[in-house]
């Protein structure tokens, strides 16, 4: 999933969050920490837990037409200056919270812009859907497997994983009936969340640091403990779907 080079975010807004000092690469990982829990908390996390008994091979009849009417559709993200229209929807916030409070606001910006970027380029580039929670969970997991095996996901893996999750979700209604906000914002967290991940494993692949690498290894882990709850050697993303060991 090598999707900052397709986006081409700009040079000055991915150094914003690429050149972190050992101080603030300790409170990624701080945050990363708190947003464990949340990510153990969030419904449509929770229901992945049981993705590893549940889990089908890939169909294309997995893949909805008219988007609008799935039930996984987050509604509109709409792009407002530097934040999206959506206000009852705080991911972006909870996001922007990684960052130190000077650097805060420039940190907002590059993760509207990561999440917007993304939101826009997915279908083109991969064929899956926008505004849709099983695509933000393939972000957040793209964004594990890059920062745990410090290279990206294999772009033929995108859209098969894409088609496993989403049916597997469709099958849980009542976690998507009347939720618009909870929708967005596990999406806004997912999308967001997952371009960091494949951003800073960008920055080290170009300027290797074995710290930032031990550490950038720890969140990727951390993240698929909470999704899957499995360690990231058992499974595998594949043309043929996620296979788990």
């Amino acid at each position: 999933m090598k999707i900052l080079g397709k986006i081409r975010v700009g040079a000055a807004a991915l150094g914003a969050v690429m050149c972190f000092s050992g101080a603030q690469a300790l409170y990624v990982i701080d945050y990363i920490d708190f947003n464990e829990q949340w990510l153990r908390q969030d419904a449509y996390n929770r229901a992945m837990n049981q993705a590893k008994k549940n889990l089908n091979p890939p169909d294309d009849s997995a893949y909805v037409k008219d988007v609008k009417t799935d039930i996984l559709y987050t509604g509109a993200l709409v792009r407002a200056g530097d934040g999206f229209l959506n206000i009852y929807a705080d991911g972006v916030e909870r996001l922007a919270a990684l960052f130190p409070a000077a650097q805060r606001d420039e940190g907002r910006r590059l993760i509207v812009e990561g999440i917007d970027k993304l939101d826009g380029s997915v279908e083109q580039l991969y064929g899956i859907p926008k505004e849709n929670v099983a695509t933000g969970i393939v972000a957040l997991l793209g964004g594990a497997y890059a920062a745990y095996f410090n290279h990206p996901m294999p772009d033929e893996a995108v859209k098969p994983a894409f088609l496993q999750i989403a049916e597997f979700l469709r099958k849980k209604p009542e976690l998507f009936e009347g939720k618009a906000t909870e929708m967005m914002n596990s999406y806004q967290i997912s999308m967001g969340l997952g371009f960091l991940l494949m951003a800073m494993q960008q920055e080290l692949q170009q300027h290797p640091n074995p710290a930032h690498e031990t550490e950038l290894k720890a969140i990727g882990r951390l993240v698929f403990k909470s999704l899957l709850n499995v360690e990231p050697e058992q499974m595998d993303f594949t043309a043929s779907g996620i296979v788990f060991k």
